[in-house]
């Protein structure tokens, strides 16, 4: 990996200079700080070895490789120690806080690198200290703010596999980065020190309506593209060289910052809406939904089984003898239960049934378009399910836990959810009093 990137940033530089797009500091400390059990002293020889190969690769002289490395080490080993002492999440960019970490680390890394390497510059290419100084300190935080994102916010495979197929369904989710490829065209086009700016509305666009990865990898293009297209269009001569490149690298490092921190804001902002969704519809315990989100959904499905002509079952299910099982055992083991007994129930349910926690250890389950048989054979089966589960409990006791089942079925024209609700329960409790354990079909009555 050090060797590739490397020599990516050599083959994209100017002829007799250093390169003008270095990624391979950013990348490699991503990696680092994504997996940091590679930073062992095997590791940073392999990083080296990497760096000095590219450089001897494309014909570097023996005293600029070895000082280039130095100093292209000493970045990424200070910005590695840095992101050890912050906060997971924060490595992870999850919180809008989190980028004023990276732009912290993401400068102090640079600054180590230029004490070490900038003095470079002076010695084989000539130019004042100041300019030494800002060319090596700008082309560092630029590709730390640019690279860094990317790598950091990466989600694993399987879940980038996911995210193209549900781009590829429809054209609309491909608007923003169309928006940005025409922004970047008439920005080349019109040319001139604010081109950069040309695409800032398109990312924005994008910020919002993707995620921090996408947007990382979209401004991460973007300003790959435009410090290439800067340095093919600009002139041999270092007098007018330097300062365009200060410029164009200092304004891609801010240029970086705006998209990613507004992307970081609106997940973290629809995550948040989220939570509140999931802590108003489900049951913190069990995962089931809530009462209140059990019964408004179940009024829809009724009303859209109504429309249909369809019949609809309701099954009431209680834990027998769950007061016991907290005496005897404790809270612990009673939640326990309770997460292993709607587990095995959800897990016999089709996608379209409603499964809702009632109270205590009191749960509903709603049947749509299904036949009065069928629906005895599923609360069959959910209560044998359930009687074959065998908790384990920390101190080695077993425990088994049964349901009782009351169970209504009929056409759902003639019925309302009250009243299905308050027929399911009488069988519930005549399930119980014959026994527990047990499934009672009670006979529809009219609404």
């Amino acid at each position: 990996m050090a060797f590739g990137a490397a020599l990516f940033g050599h083959l994209t530089r100017p002829v007799g200079f250093l390169a003008s797009f270095w990624v391979a500091n950013a990348l490699l400390l991503g990696i680092l700080v994504r997996a940091p059990q590679l930073a062992t002293p095997s590791g940073w020889l392999a990083i080296a070895a990497g760096y000095l190969a590219a450089d001897f690769a494309m014909g570097g002289g023996l005293l600029l490789t070895f000082w280039l490395t130095a100093a292209n080490l000493a970045g990424v080993v200070a910005g590695f120690l840095l992101f050890q002492r912050i906060d997971p999440t924060d490595r992870r960019l999850e919180r809008p806080q989190s980028l004023l970490f990276l732009l912290l680390i993401s400068a102090a890394a640079a600054g180590a690198a230029t004490i070490v390497g900038s003095g470079s510059i002076i010695i084989f290419f000539g130019g004042s200290l100041r300019h030494a100084v800002e060319l090596y300190l700008t082309s560092e935080l630029a590709s730390n703010l640019v690279v860094l994102p990317m790598v950091l916010t990466a989600p694993p495979l399987r879940a980038l596999r996911q995210h193209a197929n549900a781009l590829g369904r429809s054209v609309r989710p491909l608007l923003p980065v169309a928006a940005l490829l025409i922004s970047i065209a008439a920005g080349s086009m019109i040319g001139g020190s604010g081109a950069i700016s040309a695409p800032m509305p398109a990312l924005l666009w994008c910020a919002l309506s993707y995620g921090v990865f996408p947007t990382a990898v979209l401004t991460f293009a973007t300003g790959l593209w435009q410090g290439t297209a800067l340095v093919t269009n600009l002139p041999p001569s270092a007098a007018e060289f330097l300062p365009a490149v200060i410029a164009h690298r200092l304004s891609l490092a801010l240029l970086a910052l705006g998209p990613i921190m507004v992307s970081s804001i609106n997940s973290a902002r629809s995550e948040l809406v989220n939570e509140l969704n999931r802590a108003a519809n489900e049951d913190s315990l069990t995962g089931t939904l809530s009462r209140r989100a059990f019964m408004q959904r179940s009024e829809a499905v009724l009303a859209e089984s109504a429309h249909r002509g369809a019949n609809l079952a309701l099954l009431m299910l209680d834990a027998d003898q769950f007061k016991r099982i907290n005496d005897e055992h404790g809270h612990a083991a009673g939640d326990a239960a309770l997460v292993a007994l709607t587990g095995q129930i959800g897990a016999l349910l089709r996608p379209q049934d409603l499964f809702g926690r009632m109270g205590g250890e009191e749960f509903a389950i709603v049947l749509p378009e299904i036949e009065p048989a069928d629906a005895l054979a599923v609360a069959e089966r959910l209560r044998e399910a359930c009687a074959n589960i065998e908790l384990t409990l920390d101190n080695g006791r077993p425990i088994r836990i049964t349901m009782s089942i009351g169970l209504i079925c009929c056409p759902a024209t003639n019925a309302s959810l009250q009243s299905l609700l308050k027929q399911a329960d009488e069988a519930l409790y005549a399930a119980k009093r014959d026994g527990r354990n047990r499934v009672v079909q009670a006979t529809p009555l009219a609404a």
